[in-house]
This record gives structure tokens, sequence and C-alpha cells, in this order.
């Protein structure tokens, strides 16, 4: 008998099988082979459970792109069922701050340079009011818009006092 003989058996003999997969014993005669055996085992559930976590990340991506897509066409019927004028509100609502800082600091950078001539600061300063004043008016009346839309019944008539419906 040699010094090996106790490595006939990779598998423990209470161990059970991880799955439905028939369970392969191999008989060793050495220490070295029985090391090597164990690598190679290894490495190929190594390589199985990659795979595996391979094929769920495409799983999950595939997941991620569909929800996106669905997103997308959401939001693009939300767009195709809005009115021009609800389209121009939210223009003016996201780009009319914006605009407001353009003009702005436009006429105060043209007034550091002097590009604006002296006898004409008051021309362009009421200019730049009537466009300030326009431009937050419209901000405005979307602000309001926006928030009493569900405030917003319908005004039930009563008769006055005296007088019957129908009667002037």
């Amino acid at each position: 008998m040699t010094n090996t003989d106790h490595l006939d058996d990779l598998e423990d003999p209470d161990e059970q099988p991880a799955s439905d997969r028939p369970v392969v014993k191999h008989v060793v005669k050495d220490l070295n082979t029985a090391v090597r055996m164990k690598k190679v085992m290894a490495q190929a559930e190594a390589e199985a459970r990659k795979a595996e976590a391979q094929t769920e990340l495409a799983r999950v991506k595939a997941e991620e792109r569909r929800r996106k897509q669905e997103l997308d066409a959401q939001i693009a019927k939300i767009r195709l069922g809005m009115s021009a004028g609800e389209k121009a509100r939210a223009h003016i609502a996201v780009a009319g701050p914006l605009y407001l800082l353009i003009l702005i600091g436009g006429f105060i950078l043209m007034l550091a340079t002097g590009s604006i001539p002296e006898d004409q600061v008051s021309v362009a300063s009421a200019l730049l009011t009537l466009l300030v004043t326009m431009i937050g008016a419209n901000l405005r009346s979307i602000i309001s818009e926006n928030g009493h839309d569900e405030e917003k019944e319908p005004k039930k008539s009563t008769p006055t006092k005296g007088r019957k419906d129908g009667e002037s």
C-alpha cells in the first residue's frame, strides 16, 4: 500500500451534489494530480458562475432598455398631445429666465463697455424694460394658470333678490 492510497476519492461521502448532475468521482493516485484536478474543477465552477452572472447582467440591461423605451414613448405621447399654446408656455417657462439673463446681462455689459451712445441709453433702457415686463408677465400668467387650474370651478349664476330667472 502506497502513501497516497487515502486520496482515492476527491469527493466527501457526506457531500450532496449541488444540482441534479451526477457526481463524478475520480480515482487519483498521487497528491499533485489531486491538487491539479481540484484547481481545474474550481476554475470550471468559477467560469460557470461568471457565465451565469453575465447572463443575469444581460437580462437586467435588457429590462432597463425596455423601461427606457417605455418612458420615451410616454414622453412622446405627452408631447404629441400638447397644443401649440401649451408648447409655447412650456418653452417660455423654461427659456424665459435665460432670456431675461441674456437681455439684462447684455445691457449691463454694453453700458460698461460704452457700446451704447449716451443719448441712446434711455431708449435702450425703455426697450429693455418693455421686454422684461412682457416676459415677466408671460411667466406670471403661466404660473397663475398652472397653479389655479385645479381650483377653477364654473361659477353658478344665482338669481338676485326680487328677480326671477329669465327676467331682466
